[in-house]
């Protein structure tokens, strides 16, 4: 169906049957045919310029010396919608918290499996008749997305059970926040490569980028290195316990295979990728 922001009057489509719809052009909400008001903002405080600057100076194992001067191409600021939780956990009061989780099914682009988002330094989002992102639009109830807040559930859990005592959860549901990220892409020697930064902490979480001939010997070397070392613990271990040295060698060899077969393939590759873990 079609739908017509109130506030900057551009129209978009959007699938029937939505608890809320957002404007992709200036991130107003609609539930129920009005406004809805409950709406926060992480604000960017990475640009542009200091986005490509982190991703190009990241140096991830193999990168070539020279990738800062690579050519950045295009740079566009998403915002990812949140849906804002405050959690109890009776008769712990001092476990109450405010959570948040991401509202989307599929994102736009790949993020760090598990990434937590934050719930601290929300601001009130306040629509903007100047374009100055991509606003994402939830297609996940909250019922739907507290199921994915099991971390911190668990973890009250766990506290809990240190002193013995069982606790209630109840939760509701308090807004939509806005993430952003920097979804970037730039060229090095003719050919193209991709980021993702976070456009809130300036942390680069996805960067896919080349493999220089230093780094692929480096990844051939580390291979060698993690075969030969496994081998010489395993005779070590062999002759121990009273074993061949050459059975515990080839045992040790054995059990490096998955590392060095890893590094091997890292060595054969021409575009290396690096996805930061998740945060705490």
């Amino acid at each position: 169906m079609k739908i017509q922001c109130p506030f900057c009057g551009a129209k978009y489509e959007a699938p029937p049957g939505r608890k809320f719809y957002v404007c992709p052009y200036c991130g107003t909400v609609l539930s129920e045919g009005k406004t809805y008001e409950n709406v926060y903002v992480f604000k960017p405080t990475v640009d542009k310029t200091e986005a490509f600057r982190k991703a190009l100076n990241f140096r991830p194992f193999g990168a070539p010396d020279d990738l800062p001067s690579a050519s950045p191409e295009a740079a566009e600021l998403h915002f990812l919608p949140l849906y804002l939780y405050h959690i109890t956990f009776s008769p712990l009061d001092e476990l109450e918290t405010y959570a948040t989780a991401l509202a989307v099914s599929t994102p736009p682009f790949k993020l760090p499996k598990r990434y937590v988002f934050p719930a601290r330094w929300r601001t009130p989002f306040k629509p903007s008749l100047e374009k100055i992102g991509v606003f994402h639009s939830p297609d996940l109830s909250p019922e739907e997305t507290f199921s994915s807040l099991k971390d911190v559930v668990e973890e009250a859990r766990d506290y809990a059970s240190v002193f013995k005592v069982r606790v209630s959860i109840e939760w509701s549901f308090e807004g939509i926040v806005y993430y952003p990220f920097w979804q970037l892409r730039y060229r090095y020697r003719d050919r193209p490569y991709g980021a993702l930064v976070d456009a809130a902490e300036g942390s680069v979480l996805v960067l896919d980028y080349p493999i220089s001939r230093r780094g692929r010997a480096e990844g051939l070397g580390l291979a060698a290195t993690a075969i030969l070392s496994s081998s010489a613990v395993g005779a070590l271990v062999g002759a121990y316990l009273y074993l061949a040295p050459a059975l515990g060698a080839l045992g040790g060899a054995l059990a490096s295979l998955g590392a060095a077969a890893r590094l091997i393939t890292f060595a054969a590759s021409r575009t290396g990728k690096y996805e930061a873990a998740y945060r705490l």
